[in-house]
């Protein structure tokens, strides 16, 4: 027998397991070139833009220039794409501990999935905002590496979520 939640029950869980996916994918998009880098394979350059910037580190500028019409100081644009990245994760961990909190699929087939659907939005959204090339116009590699950070993002969701969500 299943036990009921309320909808802000796993929605905050689900927040807090996508926290902690985007943590995952942080060290990993973080770490992953070295890593490559060791066993072989040369790491892809990240998508074009200004130099050093984050495609949300470009939002947060975009936004500041576009909508707010104002400047806004480096310190101030890494911490915005900071709180961007970090907030984008957590709203799609909610959204993961809401339809999980329904449908109770197995942890692994649904990070699976949910993995895919986060990278799928990230490969055709943000492209779309102008804030990195379309796959098409980036390396293999650097697709590799994407898909296989989306996906760690989802189990890591999925598992955190499913551990939050044992019962006593």
């Amino acid at each position: 027998m299943t036990r009921y939640e309320s909808p802000l029950a796993v929605a905050l869980k689900g927040a807090a397991a996508g926290l902690v996916g985007t943590a995952a994918i942080t060290l990993s998009m973080q770490r992953g070139p070295q890593l490559m880098q060791s066993i072989g394979i040369q790491p892809p350059s990240p998508p074009g833009g200004q130099a050093g910037e984050q495609p949300q580190e470009r939002l947060a500028r975009k936004v500041a220039t576009g909508v707010l019409e104002t400047d806004i100081e480096p310190e101030a644009k890494a911490t915005a794409g900071q709180a961007i990245h970090w907030g984008y994760g957590a709203a799609w961990g909610v959204l993961y501990g809401i339809t999980q909190g329904s449908l109770r699929l197995p942890p692994v087939l649904h990070g699976t999935v949910f993995g895919l659907l986060v990278g799928t939005a990230a490969s055709t959204l943000v492209p779309a905002m102008g804030l990195t090339p379309p796959p098409t116009r980036q390396p293999l590699t650097l697709n590799a590496m994407q898909l296989f950070n989306h996906l760690l993002y989802g189990w890591v969701t999925a598992l955190v979520f499913s551990l939050l969500s044992r019962t006593k």
